[in-house]
């Protein structure tokens, strides 16, 4: 073989080695990067936390975080609901005061809306990249820590198994009237059902459902415990970790999927303006991470991971095709909630 030729393989070779070790290394985590995340705790020694999410949940969490690290001597964390939380980042961003959080936790609508005033810091956690696409924001602001998968939940003791619905249409029968709950404040479901289905179908089907005589109610929680004491045989629309965990703790509670089933992430962010960032972003990428998203949130308390590496408990997800929220309806809040509460507290609306 000509030297010549040789020279050229062996420059050829030794330049494509350089190449891919290069994009392993621009793919790779900075080997310091943890430490300097750690280091900077030490300093910090604190950590508060404004979450959603099963508060058993959230306990475990702590104390698990704290135990990895335990240099963070002092971490809070409490349980507003997302609508309180965001609202009270807004007003007080109004007053100009800054929020005394490090952590936030809210559903999926929420927290585009608290992004969008630039509340929120970016932060591209490694775990991130293991999320599904509709799961993470783009810009780092934001990443879904588990998905509430949208359903129709029942009461076993209610309804029997061959009165089931098995599409949204059949909702609409008389033999529905007057046994149904709805959250009174599910805009995220309503504006996707229109999409999917079309705005003019969409509506029409929202204003027969509405005047099925619903029990409009609040709170997902409380919702599946007046289920579960047979206040009401079904909920249209209920988050089925829920439904799942509260069935396993032995109540008269179960679910069905009506097509489509929407998926709403609960995502976790950093507050802009966060006191203590370091210990911040450890905690995230510690409720990232595939061990706690499976042994924690999975197997204990039944939610749905985004991260697709993540089995999930229930064996019915693997036939069950969740759709994310397309969150751009979120510009149409306002929107959305008008028509929504003219069309199920005026039972109707206009026709």
């Amino acid at each position: 073989m000509p030297a010549k030729f040789l020279f050229f393989i062996s420059r050829f070779l030794i330049l494509l080695v350089l190449i891919k070790g290069g994009a392993l290394a621009a793919s790779a985590p900075e080997p310091d990067r943890t430490q300097r995340l750690i280091e900077g705790a030490k300093q910090e020694g604190e950590l508060n936390i404004w979450s959603i999410g099963d508060m058993r949940a959230q306990n475990e969490l702590v104390e698990g975080f704290k135990r990895k690290y335990p240099f963070i001597k002092k971490v809070q964390a409490i349980r507003p609901q997302s609508f309180r939380t965001r609202n009270r980042l807004l007003a007080e961003a109004r007053a100009g005061k800054a929020s005394e959080v490090d952590v936030v936790g809210l559903i999926s609508f929420d927290m585009v809306y608290v992004a969008e005033n630039s509340l929120l810091m970016p932060y591209k956690s490694p775990e991130t990249q293991a999320v599904a696409e509709g799961f993470r924001d783009a810009n780092g602001h934001w990443t879904a820590f588990f998905v509430n998968p949208k359903v129709t939940a029942y009461n076993t003791n209610l309804v029997a198994a061959r009165d089931l619905p098995r599409k949204w249409e059949d909702l609409l029968t008389p033999n529905w009237r007057g046994k149904i709950a709805l959250y009174r404040e599910d805009y995220g479901w309503f504006s996707n059902f229109l999409k999917i289905a079309g705005r003019e179908r969409g509506l029409a089907f929202m204003r027969q459902l509405a005047r099925q005589d619903l029990q409009l109610r609040d709170g997902h929680t409380l919702m599946v415990q007046l289920l579960a004491a047979g206040e009401f045989p079904l909920i249209s629309v209920a988050y089925a970790p829920r439904i799942s965990l509260t069935k396993s703790e032995g109540a008269p509670v179960d679910w069905v999927a009506l097509d489509p089933v929407f998926g709403e992430a609960q995502s976790i962010a950093i507050y802009a303006k966060a006191k203590h960032p370091n210990a911040a972003k450890l905690y995230v990428d510690y409720v990232l991470s595939r061990e706690v998203q499976q042994e924690v949130w999975v197997n204990r308390y039944w939610k749905h991971s985004a991260r697709p590496d993540v089995v999930a408990k229930d064996s019915r997800w693997k036939s069950i095709k969740v759709i994310p929220l397309d969150l751009m309806l979120t510009k149409e809040l306002a929107r959305t909630a008008e028509e929504f509460r003219q069309i199920f507290e005026s039972k109707g609306g206009s026709k």
